[in-house]
């Protein structure tokens, strides 16, 4: 169950574009830049790693899979001490019978939970990190409107590992090759992606920063 499929899906996603008005509201000195070419860029990957909300999810989520996964162990225990006992009746007799046939059962309903189980998680990740890439948008798409950014360009600030043929692909067919330090808008949308995440948290329950 590796999360960095779905961020490394998320990263493969070309650009995302937004046309709005400005504002005259005091500006970060990364929008102020920004606003002034009406050009930004955005550290998607960055900001989902480091998103309070998700990270939450994604807290809950392993502990949940690690859970089902000794759940199934269990299990599998049983059936393993089951195939130990069988092996101490005679072949043939009806109780040698009568327990091949429970192990069978039991070894099939067992590869069917897995199964089923491994579907169930992989879609509930997928979910949480679709959820948390849309709350992305929304707030970047607030935060162009309000800073007069009319174009905002997804990027990868991670270090490239020449080892990691994946990572290289990417970087060789990255969408922005070149870009002011001035225009990137990721610090300032990560913070306000999580003081949107803290006020809609139910009493009791913050996200961690």
């Amino acid at each position: 169950m590796r999360t960095s499929l779905i961020v490394a899906t998320l990263v493969a996603v070309a650009y995302v574009a937004v046309a709005f008005t400005h504002t005259t509201a005091q500006q970060p000195a990364a929008s102020q830049a920004a606003s002034q070419h009406g050009i930004a860029v955005i550290d998607v990957t960055y900001i989902l790693e480091h998103y309070s909300r998700l990270k939450q999810a994604m807290e809950v989520y392993k502990r949940d899979a690690q859970k089902a996964e000794a759940e199934l162990k269990q299990e599998r225990d049983g059936i393993v001490k089951k195939s130990e006992v069988l092996k101490t009746r005679k072949p043939g007799s009806d109780e040698f019978k009568r327990l091949e046939e429970e192990i069978t059962k039991a070894e099939s309903d067992w590869k069917l939970r897995v199964a089923a189980q491994r579907r169930d998680f992989a879609e509930r990740e997928a979910k949480n990190y679709l959820r948390a890439y849309q709350e992305l948008a929304d707030v970047t798409k607030r935060y162009a409107q309000r800073n007069g950014i009319q174009l905002v360009l997804r990027f990868n600030g991670a270090p490239i590992d020449p080892n990691n043929r994946e990572m290289v692909q990417m970087e060789v067919f990255k969408m922005v090759m070149y870009y002011d330090k001035s225009i990137d808008i990721t610090d300032p949308v990560l913070a306000e992606l999580n003081r949107a995440a803290a006020i809609a948290a139910p009493p009791g329950v913050r996200p961690r920063r």
